[in-house]
Formats: C-alpha cells, sequence, structure tokens
C-alpha cells in the first residue's frame, strides 16, 4: 500500500541556555553565551500506510510528542525528512493544514460561547467544505457519537467527554488524509470512551481515514489500532502489530505455581536447568514459569513433583503489564 506518512531518519535537537554558577560566568555569558543540546528524537524512521490507524506509544519523556509535533509541522527537523499525504508540513504548511485534522490536548477548535453547532458552521467556512462532503460528515457523527444531545449548547457547558467528542469530530469533518490524536479519551468515563472510540473506529474505516494515535490507554490501542510503533529514549525500538509485540515482548502466558515456604530456590533451580530452560521468575508465594509449548504441562508437573505444590494455574498478563515491562527493560539496557 502506498505510505501516507513517511519519517526518514527524524531527529529533534533541544538547545538549552547553560546555567551559570557565578557571577563571573553570567557576565561571560552575555559575551559568549554557553547552551546543551538535548537530544529528544534520534533518526527515527517509519512509515504509515493510507487508512491504517497507528498508536505511537512510550513512557513519558521518550520523544512522542515531539515526533507527534514534527510530523504535524508544530516543530521542524533538526534533521531528516517528513511527508504528510505528499507535503512538506513545514515548507508547505498553508496547504498541509487542510489536509490533515489534529486534537491536542487543551487547543480547543470550539469557540467557547458559542453553540457546538456555530462552531462546526465557522470550520466548514475556514476549510471551504463543500456542504455535500459537511452533511455526510455529519450524519456520521451525529449517528455514532450521538451530538444531537449537546449540537445547540455551547463549548463551555459541555463536560470533558461531550466537549473532546466534538473535538475528534471536528478534527474529521473536513475529510482530511491524516488524522493525529493525543491523548484522545484521556479523563473519560467507560461510556464516553466507548463512544469515543466507536466514533473514531468508523471514520477510519468508513473514509479510509489514517490515524495516528499516541496514547497511554491500553484501551485506545487495543480497540482501535493494528500496529504498534514505540518510541523510548527518542529511538524507535518496536514497529508491528500488537500480536508480534507480545510475542517480542515474551508473550505474557505464564504457570503459576504457589509453593511452599522454603522451596522456591530450588524449584527454580530444577526448571531452569532443563534443556529448554524455560523463564522462571518468584512472585511472593508463586513461582512463574514461562509458558512454552515446547514444554508440555504434565512434563512441567514432572519437574514439580518433588516440591510442595499447593496450586498451579495459567496466567496472561494484558497488554499494560507487557508495555511496562518492556520499558523497564528498555531503561535497564540504557
Amino acid at each position: 500500500m502506498t505510505a501516507i506518512i513517511v519519517a526518514d531518519q527524524l531527529s529533534r535537537i533541544y538547545r538549552s541556555p547553560r546555567p551559570a554558577s557565578n557571577w563571573r560566568e553570567r557576565l561571560t555569558h552575555l559575551i559568549r553565551p554557553r547552551f546543551d543540546d538535548a537530544l529528544s528524537v534520534d533518526a527515527v524512521s517509519f512509515e504509515v500506510a493510507r487508512g491504517e490507524c497507528v498508536a505511537l506509544v512510550g513512557p513519558n519523556g521518550a520523544g512522542k510528542s515531539t515526533t507527534i509535533k514534527m510530523l504535524t509541522g508544530v516543530l521542524a527537523p533538526s534533521s531528516g525528512r517528513v511527508m504528510v499525504a505528499g507535503f512538506d508540513p513545514q515548507r508547505q504548511r498553508r496547504d498541509y493544514v487542510k489536509r490533515i485534522g489534529v486534537v491536542f490536548g487543551q487547543r480547543s477548535q470550539l469557540w467557547w460561547d458559542l453553540p457546538v453547532r456555530d462552531s462546526f458552521r465557522i470550520l466548514q467556512s475556514l476549510f471551504d467544505i463543500p456542504d455535500a462532503v459537511y452533511q455526510q460528515q455529519l450524519a456520521l457523527f451525529r449517528r455514532e457519537g450521538g451530538l444531537d444531545e449537546f449540537w445547540q449548547r455551547p463549548a463551555r457547558t459541555l463536560s470533558l467527554g461531550q466537549r473532546m467528542l466534538c473535538e475528534i469530530a471536528a478534527s474529521f469533518l473536513h475529510a482530511p488524509d491524516v488524522v493525529f490524536l493525543d491523548e484522545p479519551t484521556i479523563g473519560l468515563d467507560l461510556e464516553m470512551k466507548a463512544r469515543m472510540r466507536a466514533l473514531i473506529g468508523q471514520l477510519n474505516r468508513e473514509a479510509g481515514t489514517t490515524v495516528l494515535i499516541t496514547s497511554h490507554d491500553v484501551g485506545d490501542i487495543e480497540k482501535l489500532t493494528q500496529r504498534l510503533l514505540l518510541i523510548d529514549h527518542g529511538q524507535l525500538r518496536f514497529d508491528g502489530s500488537l500480536a508480534h509485540f507480545k510475542a517480542h515482548a515474551g508473550d505474557g502466558r505464564w504457570w503459576a505455581a504457589r509453593l511452599a515456604e522454603g522451596q522456591h530456590h530450588a524449584a527454580s533451580q530444577a526448571l531452569t536447568a532443563h534443556p529448554l530452560a524455560p523463564v522462571v521468575r518468584q512472585n511472593g508465594d508463586w513461582l512463574e514459569v514461562a509458558r512454552l509449548d515446547t514444554l508440555p504441562f504434565a512434563e512441567l508437573l514432572q519437574l514439580l513433583a518433588p516440591f510442595a505444590v499447593h496450586e498451579i494455574k495459567p496466567v496472561e498478563q494484558g497488554l499494560e503489564e507487557l508495555l511496562h515491562g518492556f520499558y523497564l527493560a528498555s531503561k535497564g539496557a540504557a
């Protein structure tokens, strides 16, 4: 498929004045300022195909927001190249912004004292949206998002969830090629999250709009996206499907055996001495053994037979735990 987003060796360096420790250094800095450089994004490369819904994830300070800002044209890259929908976000900004939709934190597209209806009409005029396209998009928002409930109300009277739903709809109003969503469901209750995800998913499928989401909510990732871009310490650590990530991160499937006190170390040694050497870890009274297709359950029971096993059960880690483990491993390797 044709790539609609291309990031090629994208890097961003932040420069900040070096603090002075005494008056002599302060005077010197007036004549010859000195700066410290911090590499926020380090040679990140990836492509996103038209119509994909992709999650950009990573711990706080990993470089996600900086990457998104370079893709949207808010920041210029220090080096590397970015193209979105055939545009250079920096050099062709005037035409580029008409082909993308963006939802960023507290930056609202709604007029505070106007009814939602009037804000949407203003956006239609600003983006030169043909009436047929406007009505088609609006019908979808009303059907999937339930906008009729607060269509006539000023933005200032809306709850956080209602306002965010309108922000999402506004970002898709002009039928853009690409939409960037930064934490679209943060702070919302379960019912509003479900409505938001349904609306985003429907717009992605029906209109074929490419969507790039940054989110710490694994529900957004699992229910909306098919692919994961994981950035940590400014570098792209993983690029692939959710299923591939789960396998890459250790599958997350374990057998948990509750042993008598004092037997965990000996049992762990017996298991790791096996030719397959499964990964073993202790979690309180439980000894957790990575589930291997090549190590049948009956054979595992035989290995544990010399020890007092009170209970054994399967355990599966969710995506949130796998991501957390991946972040910790990456932090230890840095």
